[in-house]
């Protein structure tokens, strides 16, 4: 029996676009002699299509697609090939309106349907609020072949720790019903990690079954997906998807003979692994999330920081320099090495490069001395300049606040996608002008800062200068991030414990630390160095009490890539009024 691995990308709502890329997958399926095709988790309507379940006329397209689908398989070129679609299959009786369902459908007919029975409810999921579990198996006999249909999570109990119940466990009941090959087909996005644990749980604990497991690739949203669809087999990895961007059918015959029961974690021999890099995923994303939102170009303000250059870098690679915009807005406050990092990293690139001057400091006076008119009156402004609490802060935020007009300006008159160039550390900590993440993607926001610095080294065209200064935003003279923030070897770790790890508490930090093998790319001896200063505990409550105060900031920030366990926006509810830090 050879089987198909339809490793496509959908997009919600796109029945046209993604039935286009099962024909596809299907042709290629009867060119390599298959049995059977399998095509991701809800590949006709696409994945996540969210409220839009709600409406109808989304149904019943998601529907007709399915029945489309099934005419073709009655055409003479589909012959006796089995097809494998998921799809949304309204729920008749009591319960949830629908049931996330795999189609199996050979010849004009739909010969067996499956339905998720575990349905998740954490992180970016919310499955619970649309679908009902199904009950039953789905098993046919193919080619001398006991096959059983799953849907993604449905894997992942299997020793009954993971969220559900212990008795809510297919993978198991397969197991007891005799199957001897899963066809599993997922929408399964990625996290930092996930890879590898994927293939130890799911290869490394099944001596029993052949497993075929069809993960879709490409952005949605802020969710990336990469694809790694593989075919395991007692424990062996007999192949595992290298291909990341692009649709890809890979052909496996599952007669081969099988090889005896592996003890270790490690692949067959013979079996390359290869898990996408977080550049390689942020530029998927982009490229994705610019297509499928209709946009060709898109523009960037240019600092000559650090953040602005990895953008600007990972945009072009996404959209190709000729698509990308990229806009220097020095100050008065801004340094001449940055002016001029900047502009050797735009001509490295072959972007575009252009040059608005902010003049924000006559508007600032104007302000004020608006403000100060109302002194006969005694209005409350001119109170707050006689108590000396009027935040000077304010002054320098106004250059931020006037590059986002500049920036939307430009998007709103040539149609470009404006970026935003915020990273995970400051965004946690409301280091951002509060509209300056306020655009439509921000590529590098679930990146913490050290390996915003680590990709930024691996860009041969970034200049040296720009990743090894001291990072700053330049709103004023002589000013570093450091002088409002710690050092981001001490503040990338306290910002991944307390939002990754959920640790609030100085003492469980420092243990965490302590028993963690790998962090993100930190300096250990800076951050032993602060663990044992007199300051550490009162900078850690500053730090942890400033991220729970900033989330009203980050509500309103754009969507951006989740490439953690947790992110910022779909990947963390927090409320905005809140007594408990």
């Amino acid at each position: 029996m050879r089987v198909c691995l339809g490793q496509i990308n959908t997009t919600p709502g796109d029945f046209e676009g993604n039935l286009d890329a099962m024909l596809k997958g299907m042709r290629a399926a009867v060119d390599g002699g298959c049995t059977l095709i399998a095509f991701p988790e809800l590949s006709i309507p696409g994945y996540l299509s969210q409220d839009l379940l709600y409406q109808p006329r989304y149904i019943e397209r998601n529907l007709d697609t399915l029945k489309r689908l099934c005419a073709e398989t009655e055409n003479e070129a589909f012959r006796d090939l089995c097809v494998v679609a998921g799809y949304i299959e309204p729920n008749p009786g009591a319960g949830k309106p629908f049931f996330n369902a795999a189609a199996i459908v050979r010849n004009g007919e739909l010969i067996a349907n499956y339905r998720k029975q575990l349905l998740p409810f954490y992180d970016v999921f919310d499955e619970a609020r649309y679908f009902e579990p199904g009950e039953d198996l789905a098993v046919l006999d193919i080619e001398g072949r006991k096959v059983g249909f799953t849907i993604c999570e449905d894997l992942w109990n299997d020793k009954g720790e993971d969220h559900y119940a212990a008795d809510r466990n297919p993978y198991a009941r397969y197991r007891e019903a005799g199957v001897d090959t899963l066809v599993s087909i997922n929408s399964s996005p990625f996290v930092r990690g996930k890879p590898e644990v994927r293939l130890r749980r799911l290869v490394g604990d099944d001596e029993q079954l052949t497993l075929v497991y069809v993960n879709q690739w490409g952005g949605q949203d802020e969710l990336v997906f990469d694809g790694q669809s593989f075919v395991a087999e007692r424990g062996n990895l007999r192949y595992c998807s290298s291909q990341v961007e692009c649709d890809e059918f890979a052909v496996v015959d599952l007669e081969r003979a099988p090889q005896a029961p592996r003890s270790s974690d490690v692949p067959a021999a013979g079996v390359t692994v290869r898990s996408a890099r977080l550049d390689q995923l942020i530029v998927m994303s982009l490229r994705d999330y610019a297509r499928k939102s209709g946009f060709s170009d898109a523009v960037v303000a240019s600092s000559g920081g650090v953040d602005s250059a990895l953008t600007i870098a990972l945009a072009c690679e996404a959209l190709g320099p000729s698509h990308v915009h990229a806009i220097r807005m020095p100050s008065v406050y801004s340094s001449d090495h940055s002016k001029s990092d900047a502009m050797a990293l735009h001509q490295a690139l072959g972007c575009w490069d252009y040059e608005v001057e902010i003049e924000h400091l006559r508007l600032v006076e104007s302000l004020n001395h608006s403000f100060d008119r109302y002194e006969a009156a005694d209005h409350l402004v001119t109170a707050v300049h006689r108590e000396g609490r009027y935040n000077a802060i304010a002054d320098q935020n106004v250059q931020a606040r006037l590059r986002d007009v500049y920036l939307m300006h430009f998007s709103n008159a040539y149609g470009a996608l404006p970026l935003a160039t915020g990273n995970k550390t400051e965004s946690a900590c409301g280091y951002f002008t509060h509209f300056d993440m306020n655009l439509s993607f921000a590529p590098i926001i679930d990146l913490y800062k050290r390996q915003v610095f680590d990709l930024a080294t691996a860009q041969p065209a970034i200049p040296r200068n720009i990743v090894t200064k001291r990072p700053s935003a330049e709103l004023a003279p002589d000013q570093f991030d450091e002088d409002n923030l710690l050092p981001y070897a001490v503040l990338d770790p306290i910002v991944q414990g307390y939002v990754e790890e959920f640790i609030s508490d100085f003492d469980a930090f420092r243990d965490w630390v302590q028993n963690v093998s790998e962090t993100i790319s930190i300096d250990d001896g800076e951050l032993n160095e602060w663990l044992s200063s007199a300051s550490a505990k009162t900078d850690y409550e500053r730090i942890i009490t400033l991220i729970g105060r900033m989330e009203f900031k980050r509500r309103q920030t754009c969507p951006g890539p989740k490439l953690s366990k947790v992110a910022f926006g779909i990947g963390r509810r927090v409320p905005i009024v809140k007594a408990y830090i």
